[in-house]
This record gives C-alpha cells, structure tokens and sequence, in this order.
C-alpha cells in the first residue's frame, strides 16, 4: 500500500494522529450529486474510489480452498464512547483488543455500522452489518464484517441502541459494551484483499466476513436507520481477487 494512501486513510476513518488532508473537508454522502458514483471525482484524493481495482464491497463467492487459521479474537468488556460522524455510529473502547490472522496481531480501532449490509453472500442481502476496523504495528489495515438478519433483539447492542447520539459530532458514553458476545459460536470466515468502503477506498485492506449472521430486532434496525437510512456503498467488482472460505 502505498504510504500517502495510507496516511490519508488513517485519518479518514479516525486513526490518527496524522496530518489533516484535505479530503477531511470534501463533503460526500450515499446520495447523488456526491454519492458514491461521483466519490472519485469529488477529490484527487478520492481516486481509487472510481479507478481502483480491489474495490469493497463484494457479493461474495468463494474461488479458492484453503486451510486458514480459526479467527483469534480478544475483545475485553468495558467502557466505550459512540460517535455520531455523520456517516455512522463509530465505536471506541477503553480496553481495546486485538485480532490475530495468518498476517499477524492487529489491534482494534473502531466499530461502525451500514445499513443495508455492504457485503453480500452468493447475492444474499442482510439488512444491516458492523465492521470492526484494525491496525497492525507498521499500519496494515483489516477489517471484520459481522452481518445480522432482523429477528431477537441483540442483547450486545442493546446499550448503544438505546442512547443513540443524535446528531452529527455528538456522543454518548456506554458503562460497558462487550464486543466478543457480539460473534456467532462458529467464527467461518470468507477473506479477500479489499478497500475501505468509504472515500477515500484505500486499497490493501484485508477483509474478514463472518458466515453465520447475528440478529437484530426491527426496533433496533428502526432505531438506527432513523438516524441513518441508507449508509451503503453498492457491489464493486470483484475482477480477478481470491476470495477463500474458512470453516
């Protein structure tokens, strides 16, 4: 990946402390005329969003067999803030954690939500989805995609959907938010090399899609969705990528 990308990105999704770049201050959303058909023409920055070749999101078909390693997930309960950013909730936590993949251990970083889901399975459509975001040591970004069909309430998010931040810039402070329960009992996982999902869709991002869904109750989709209608990127191509399947 290139560095002057990767700073850039950083920054976008809250990874600081880098210097401000001016794609901070170009304004884009999910709607035209600055929506995701016109992301890469809103900034020189934003390039990849429109010239871009490993662009996320995918529908997601599984290529190539392998044995990749079972997901090792630390994810401590405890104190966390959720941002309203305008585009999402973003979740921080005090205690942080981690991931280890067959690239190695990437800390957590945030957690953010998109309604509909972004990722689809063999053309299957979820109605909402967090992504966990991580950083390696030397900047590596991956990302975690939890997808959830609406049915029983989901016990893990019930704190956050019950003191949403209602406006752009505000926060609420959560007691404690336990990121693990939110993970089904069997970690499967499909992988691929992607992007960010959002300008400035910074390529070399390594994707991990959980298989089996988590649920969501209608109330709580409502809850979000009142605040964020429509928060997702469309179906990029997948041209050439592997997409492996573990489990």
């Amino acid at each position: 990946m290139k560095l002057h990308y990767l700073g850039i990105a950083l920054f976008a999704i809250g990874l600081g402390p880098v210097t401000a770049a001016p794609t901070s201050h170009t304004h884009w959303n999910y709607l035209s005329p600055t929506g995701p058909d016109e992301w890469g023409d809103l900034h020189d920055e934003h390039a990849l969003c429109s010239a871009g070749t490993q662009q996320s999101p995918i529908n997601i078909k599984a290529n190539t067999s392998a044995a990749l390693p079972a997901l090792a997930i630390h994810y401590p309960a405890g104190p966390a803030v959720v941002k309203h950013n305008g585009h999402s909730l973003e979740v921080t936590t005090e205690s942080k954690g981690d991931v280890t993949l067959a690239s190695g251990t990437h800390d957590f970083v945030q957690m953010h939500f998109h309604t509909p889901a972004e990722m689809q399975i063999d053309g299957r459509k979820y109605p909402f989805s967090a992504h966990l975001v991580h950083r390696d040591a030397v900047g590596n970004l991956a990302v975690i995609a939890l997808l959830f069909d609406v049915g029983a309430k989901n016990k893990a998010l019930d704190s956050l959907f019950s003191s949403l931040p209602r406006r752009e810039g505000d926060s609420v402070t959560l007691n404690n938010l336990d990121l693990q329960s939110l993970f089904p009992e069997k970690l499967d996982y499909f992988t691929f090399m992607g992007s960010l999902t959002t300008p400035p869709c910074t390529e070399g991002v390594r994707w991990q899609v959980l298989k089996v869904p988590g649920t969501v109750s209608q109330q709580q989709l409502n809850a979000f969705k009142q605040l964020f209608p429509m928060n997702a990127r469309p179906i990029q191509p997948t041209n050439d990528r592997m997409v492996k399947f573990a489990g």
